[in-house]
């Protein structure tokens, strides 16, 4: 018998719950001098192994056949070490791409996105493949879990790989800085260097003073406070729009039709196609808004939500209406994505310092909107029919 029965009947909340609270607590941290003196490749080990570590953990206690006891605690400790795992993973990638070229943020945004529209098309495929019997069910979570055991490592290799990429070691301060020890190491200097420090390719054409600093260092030399006061504008419209978008989905998709097998899985879907339309939407300059209108673009997303209570409360019928919805819901989260592209090139924003800087503090904007709106959400389920 399960004990304690509450817990196992309510572990998916939990799991959230814990996992998202513990991201929001953690994800701050990354302002500290001590997380910001750690470089990119030491964050993105340090963050993929705790996330590697909660996978391999999930699936051995059954193996072992751990007491309840045990595996209650265990599941908690290694939900709050993936969740800092996560926070960080996230604030590092849009470290990255926040001294670089803007496109290189949408690409990032969009890669995030694309990480969930794998497992969706794949559900869909073993769905209509395999029967729903517990045996069925078990061997899906196998397979899913060993993707991600495979996809993990081969994440940390590629975060590895970029030293030896020459766009980054060209415009990412810590890769160039690598390039150089190497170079001076084996005798050999860039002829394009001269006697002065390599020079990093800003957005606009700018020199970067801070070349002869690795990203730790920039990071460490830029106060927040300053950086925070130019972007404040677009970490609103960021949190609210990624408010909006995890207090809908997929909180409020399944209370829809909890009974339809095929329903939150397509409703799923389609919101994943949408917001990977937005969210490459990003990557056209053409259609950008200017900053003040896309707050007001987003705050219009809050009217998603009385269409989609009127269809938990069945006064919309049907499936066609919520997969409609799903689908606008995910495509103008192109406002989210967009304002994460627009923080670390917001005018006013010079050295490579500040954009990195930028980059971390969207990235808190974004975390601290979905966990708020997640737990919020949570809340709303239990009171829903």
């Amino acid at each position: 018998k399960p004990t304690p029965p509450i817990f196992w009947a309510n572990i998916l909340t939990l799991y959230s719950a814990v996992s998202l609270v513990t991201q929001i607590l953690f994800a701050p941290t990354v302002l500290t001098r001590t997380v910001r003196r750690l470089s990119l490749s030491t964050r993105f080990t340090l963050a993929i192994t705790s996330m590697m570590i909660e996978i391999v953990a999930v699936l051995f206690m059954p193996v072992v056949k751990v007491t309840q006891t045990v595996a209650i605690v265990v599941f908690f400790i290694v939900i709050i070490l993936s969740g800092i795992g996560k926070s960080h993973m996230e604030l590092s990638i849009y470290t990255l791409v926040s001294s670089i070229p803007s496109k290189f943020m949408s690409a990032a945004m969009f890669g995030c996105l694309f990480s969930g529209m794998i497992p969706s098309v794949l559900q869909c495929v073993i769905m209509g493949s395999m029967e729903t019997t517990y045996e069925s069910v078990r061997k899906q979570s196998h397979m899913c879990f060993s993707l991600e055991l495979v996809t993990m490592p081969l994440a940390l290799i590629m975060a590895h790989s970029l030293r030896y990429i020459s766009y980054a070691q060209e415009n990412v301060a810590e890769y160039r800085m690598m390039k150089q020890a190497n170079s001076d190491e084996g005798g050999c200097h860039n002829d394009t260097d001269g006697e002065n420090e390599p020079v990093a390719k800003m957005e606009e054409g700018s020199v970067d003073e801070e070349a002869g600093m690795t990203t730790a260092e920039q990071l460490t030399a830029t106060p927040v406070l300053p950086v925070l006061k130019k972007i404040h504008l677009m970490m609103t419209t960021c949190f609210i729009s990624f408010f909006v978008t995890l207090f809908i989905f997929p909180s409020l998709v399944f209370p829809i039709d909890r009974d339809h097998n095929w329903f939150g899985t397509l409703a799923i879907l389609c919101y994943n196609f949408g917001d990977a339309a937005g969210r490459f939407g990003t990557t056209f300059k053409c259609i950008w808004p200017s900053r003040r209108v896309l707050l007001i673009l987003t705050l219009s997303r809050f009217l998603f939500i009385v269409p989609i209570f009127l269809c938990v409360f069945k006064y919309i019928p049907g499936h066609a209406v919520p997969y409609i919805l799903m689908f606008l819901v995910g495509l103008t989260n192109y406002t989210g994505a967009l304002s994460m592209v627009y923080g670390p090139i917001t005018p006013g924003l010079v050295t490579a310092g500040q954009k990195l800087m930028a980059g971390q503090l969207m990235g808190i904007s974004l975390l601290a909107g979905a966990s708020f709106a997640s737990l919020i959400a949570i809340g709303v389920v239990y009171a829903l029919p």
